[in-house]
């Protein structure tokens, strides 16, 4: 199994335009479940706000394997995604591994 963590800082300078972000980014990623082969669970949550260098939003997912990693990020439904995510997203920072 794969672990994917993705972490965002938003460019929403206030918390309403980061909350309508993070659900922006929620609904359209948590549905690819049961859609996409491989991809076993997704969520997208946003920091609780305590830390002010916290990153924004995380996405936390699991594959199979390497493999249905790979097919996830190429695939169209995922694909779909990325112009939104882009034009809400400052920076990103991401990690995989295995489990």
């Amino acid at each position: 199994m794969i672990r994917h963590i993705v972490s965002w800082t938003l460019q929403a300078p206030d918390a309403e335009g980061r909350a309508a972000a993070i659900e922006g980014m929620r609904s359209r990623l948590e549905p690819l479940v049961g859609v996409i082969p491989g991809l076993r669970s997704l969520v997208v949550r946003g920091d609780i706000g305590q830390v002010d260098a916290n990153w924004d939003v995380v996405l936390v997912s699991e594959h199979d394997d390497a493999e249905a990693l790979a097919a996830y990020q190429a695939h169209p439904d995922h694909v779909a995604v990325g112009p939104f995510v882009r034009s809400v997203v400052a920076d990103k920072s991401c990690v995989d591994y295995e489990f």
